[in-house]
Formats: structure tokens, C-alpha cells, sequence
């Protein structure tokens, strides 16, 4: 039997390594994370009332389970529905209407069953007061981690829609690491070069795996009362993320989750801040969802009156601290869319630039790089 939501969770897992890539075509020098759960959820918002073309890039860009808007929907309520009394992870999603404009009843009854998702509407050529409506929404949906995704210059008298995801999570871990262990050391930000940063330390047990194809080792670190956990990847060689994330085009994350074996670790890993932002229509279109960005995209099923609107920017925002207790990350994604105009115990050493996914071992709410000390 054709499993969708595990479909789904192999198709996020795809889609998070691609966007990976090309976030970091160039090799990474700054620190990345970013919530393709967020992305994908933010965007999945406008295929419901997509057709034809429009349609078909976006289910195939970002990798859907089909591209037809029912069988997506469900996908997403799954994991909505399994996070809705969550007290770690909470998700939120909004549409903004223009004033005196009307949705398609059928719209908006499936984006509020599907995706929980309310409709307000609001004037934007106030734009300052527009801005300030939807980042208050931000704000408030991201614990005041996310304080600005956008500004008054994002709207105009054509803008028709704002179609917002907001995540925060907020996890503990199942072992926390203690203060007193926390100690600085060096951290490889090249070959011979080195900075300053702070390290946790412990000794537990945790899920972990040696993976030599991909020439690196790997660590679950869960959250307690929650099937989410940190997955850790990191290279063996100082300068090996780059070969690590072009390997990673190969294998599926969501396989390396079974060979995971729990053993008795060393960790040492650092404490970290990190904020990202990021406009994502050029990446969008390197991963072949151009049509919704045109004058043409076939959005006919949003509003009653059909004009011909198109995706004008797609903002996201991302935020993690990861310290002695746990971690606490949060992502908001709008979309604009305008009218036209080996040793034993065994050691985990965080100590070179390394990946990392927060997930529930299917579904990626965050992902990221860490490869350099943030500066303070």
C-alpha cells in the first residue's frame, strides 16, 4: 500500500538536501538554518488554489505526493493534526486578503479545514499599517523570535494575498548537559584555522551511526516527552561538509533514521545562536517552480474575481539557540502574491562545521549548518 505520509516525509527529506545545496552553491562560510516545513507548508497554501502548469511545478519542486491539491492537503493536516496539542512545537498559518476582495468559498473552507489556516482581510496600500499587522502575527506566533519577515515596501495597491506560515519549538532535552561541563575549545573553520567557541559536554547514551559512504558520523539527540530529536551530521575531514552535502543527493535522510544504533557517546557540541534570512524566489525557480512567479501562473481558484494573480516574493526567516537545556527554534515563510502590473566509549566531537535536522526521524521542521562562531 502506497504509504503518503511516509511519501511526504521522503519527498521533505529530498527537498530540504536540495535546497541545501543550492543555499550553499559556493561553499558555506556563514552559519545556515532554515524550516522547510515551514516553506513548504507556506506555499502549499497557494497550490491549493493552483491549476494546470502552476500546478504541476510546484508539486514537483517541492517534491508533494501528488499534484493534486486533496491528497497534499492531507499529508500536511497529518502532521498538523499530530502537532496540534503539542506543548514542544506549535504551527501556525494565515492568509491576508485584500479589502473588497473575496475568496472562493471552496478556497477558503479547504485551507481552514486543511490547514488550520484562518483568512483575514486587510488594505494593502496602508502599507506600513499592513506590515505592522502581519509581523505583529509573527511575533506573536513565533514567541517574539521572529520580530520583522516583512516591510511596508513588500506591498502596493496590486498586492492581493499574504500567505503566512509562522513554527516555534521549544524543546528540552531528554539529557541536558550540565553548565558546569560547558567549557570553550577550538573549532575548525578550515584546514588550519581555528576560532573560539563554547562546547557542552556529556556521556549518554544516544542513537548513533557511522556512516562511510557518506564519509561521516551521525547523532539523534532527543527531546523529552516528544518524538522529536536534534540528528546531527558530521564529517569526518575538517573541510568535508561540501562533499558531505553532495553525497547527501544520494541517500534519503529519512533511511539513515534505522541505522541508527543506540550506544553509550561522548558528545561534545557546541552552544549556538544563529539567525537566517532569506528572499526564495531565485531558488525556487533553480528548482523549477518559475510559473507561479509569472504574470501568467494559474491561481484561478484563490479569488472570485479571477485576476490574474502571481507570486511576487517568497520571504522566510529563520532562528535556533541551542544551549545546556535544549533548544528553541522558530521560522515564518510569506508569499506575496501581487495582482499584474571510532574509539570505545564511542566520541562525538562537534568540533568542525557539521549538519543538523530537528525532526521526528520522517517530517525535517528544521535544518541547517553550523560553521562558524556567530559573531556576538
Amino acid at each position: 500500500m502506497f504509504d503518503f505520509n511516509l511519501e511526504f516525509a521522503r519527498g521533505g527529506a529530498t527537498f530540504t538536501t536540495e535546497l541545501f545545496q543550492l543555499l550553499s552553491a559556493g561553499g558555506v562560510s556563514k552559519n545556515i538554518v532554515f524550516s522547510p516545513f515551514s516553506i513548504q507548508t507556506c506555499i502549499a497554501l497557494a497550490f491549493a488554489g493552483a491549476q494546470g502548469e502552476t500546478a504541476d511545478e510546484i508539486a514537483t519542486g517541492l517534491r508533494f505526493v501528488s499534484n493534486f491539491p486533496p491528497e497534499v492537503a492531507q499529508t500536511f493536516q497529518f502532521v498538523l493534526e499530530k502537532y496540534r496539542n503539542s506543548n514542544l512545537l506549535k504551527i501556525a498559518n494565515k492568509l491576508y486578503v485584500q479589502e473588497g476582495k473575496q475568496l472562493k468559498a471552496s478556497y477558503e473552507q479547504s485551507i481552514k479545514e486543511q490547514y488550520n489556516s484562518e483568512a483575514e482581510s486587510i488594505n494593502f496600500a496602508l502599507s506600513d499599517a499592513a506590515a505592522q499587522s502581519i509581523n505583529a502575527w509573527v511575533n506573536a506566533k513565533t514567541e517574539g523570535k521572529i520580530t520583522e519577515l516583512v516591510t511596508p515596501d513588500a506591498f502596493s495597491d496590486n498586492t492581493r494575498l499574504v500567505l503566512l506560515n509562522a513554527l516555534h519549538f521549544k524543546g528540552s532535552w531528554a539529557n541536558k548537559f550540565l553548565e558546569e561541563r560547558t567549557e570553550e575549545d577550538d573549532f575548525w573553520v578550515g584546514a588550519e584555522e581555528t576560532v573560539k567557541v563554547p562546547y557542552m559536554n556529556q556521556k549518554a547514551k544516544f542513537g548513533y551511526g557511522f556512516f562511510e559512504d557518506l564519509g561521516c558520523t551521525a547523532i539523534d539527540m532527543p527531546y523529552k516527552d516528544s518524538d522529536l530529536s536534534m540528528f546531527v551530521l558530521l564529517p569526518q575531514e575538517r573541510e568535508g561538509l561540501k562533499d558531505l552535502a553532495e553525497k547527501l543527493k544520494s541517500v534519503n535522510l529519512v533511511d539513515l533514521a534505522d541505522k541508527l544504533v543506540v550506544e553509550e557517546v561522548h558528545v561534545k557540541f557546541p552552544k549556538f545562536k544563529v539567525d537566517y534570512s532569506i528572499e526564495l524566489a531565485d531558488k525556487l525557480k533553480q528548482l523549477g517552480i518559475s510559473k507561479m512567479f509569472d504574470e501568467g501562473a494559474e491561481f484561478n481558484n484563490l479569488l472570485e474575481s479571477p485576476e490574474g494573480v502571481y507570486v511576487s516574493k517568497v520571504l522566510h526567516k529563520a532562528t535556533i539557540e541551542v544551549n545546556e537545556e535544549g533548544t528553541e527554534a522558530a521560522a515564518a515563510t510569506g508569499m506575496i502574491m501581487m495582482t499584474r502590473m571510532m574509539t570505545f566509549p564511542l566520541q562525538f566531537q562537534a568540533d568542525r562545521p557539521f549538519l543538523y535536522v530537528i525532526w521526528n526521524k520522517k517530517n525535517i521542521l528544521f535544518a541547517g549548518a553550523f560553521v562558524n562562531a556567530p559573531d556576538a
